[in-house]
């Protein structure tokens, strides 16, 4: 067998998901054909690449010299087809603008959008928030985009874009692995009255309004939030240096746990929006489906949320 690109693609797909079974969803295969590609790589290459425990899978030295190298060729790999397509063709094409704030679908956006669209040049824009990301689907500087709405916080979406929910679920928290309540089935928000509050998934300010409104329905004022940058986060949990909202397919990290919230006090909302008239209009329900499919593929190996739906739908 000799070393070919897509057998680097699944080396890259565990590097960046930290695991086999999300490597699967990412990559559209089981996991069990996954799991056997990788073992033969790894007879053709002389040795594991990832060392695989509780917390998912590390790349081994080996592992990472392969890594040095499998972005690089992945990425001029996939510029020869595309100009090859191109010259065959004719064809200017544009690139797909997308937007999306920081969570969990949104590089599976990207993913599937390049699925949908392989000729077309794909781009990601991270937006601090979702007035952010409504603002430019209206000026047309994005093509698409994945917003995260809050029941009775809504954003509403202004003329000329539309929009397609892509699902609704309950938001739930993150906290150390060796908390008080980490062992708990579902927890509840009064529990954690206490607790140093952390920024966590769609920390904008209608996601705050209803944290602090579910709050106040559980008889506390939720300590300060503090304003700590997002990417140490989840290292301040896992040291016990407080909790946070997150969403329900938030995958769990070395020493933090996702749990569920008793009695669901909050939820989140996930929508595409595109201009009708815009280029991206008579692809955007197959990038919908796409997306959603790739969802539940993300809920069913998000242990917790697999609970906690078994729980609310034991049929």
């Amino acid at each position: 067998m000799d070393l070919e690109i897509r057998h680097l693609r699944v080396v890259a797909a565990i590097a960046e998901t930290g695991s086999i079974s999300r490597a699967s969803v990412l990559l559209g295969h089981s996991q069990p054909a996954v799991t056997g590609q990788l073992q033969r790589i790894e007879r053709l290459l002389g040795g594991p690449l990832f060392a695989r425990d509780g917390s998912g899978a590390r790349p081994t030295a080996l592992g990472t010299i392969v890594l040095s190298h499998a972005q690089s060729i992945i990425a001029l790999h996939d510029d020869l087809v595309r100009d090859v397509r191109r010259r065959e063709t004719g064809a200017d094409l544009a690139t797909l603008r997308l937007g999306a704030t920081a969570g969990p679908m949104a590089a599976a956006l990207v993913t599937v959008s390049r699925q949908v669209l392989p000729d077309v040049e794909v781009s990601l824009h991270v937006c601090d928030s979702d007035e952010e990301l409504i603002e430019l689907l209206a000026e047309a500087r994005l093509e698409l985009g994945l917003t995260q709405d809050y029941p009775g916080y809504e954003l509403p979406v202004p003329d000329g874009l539309t929009e397609a929910e892509l699902m609704v679920e309950p938001a739930f928290v993150v906290l150390s692995k060796d908390h008080a309540l980490a062992g708990e089935t579902e927890i509840p928000l009064a529990a954690l009255a206490g607790e140093q509050w952390l920024p966590g998934d769609g920390n904008d300010l209608r996601m705050r309004s209803m944290f602090r409104e579910a709050c106040r329905r559980a008889g506390f004022v939720p300590r300060r939030i503090q304003p700590t940058n997002a990417s140490v986060v989840f290292s301040l949990i896992s040291q016990g240096h407080g909790v946070a909202v997150c969403r329900a397919v938030t995958v769990e990290r070395e020493n933090v746990v996702v749990r569920p919230l008793a009695d669901d006090p909050m939820w989140v909302r996930e929508r595409l929006v595109w201009s009708p008239a815009g280029p991206v209009a008579e692809h955007a329900q197959q990038i919908r489906d796409e997306l959603l499919a790739a969802y539940q593929a993300l809920a069913d190996v998000t242990p917790a949320y697999r609970a906690w739906r078994g729980r609310r739908n034991p049929s």
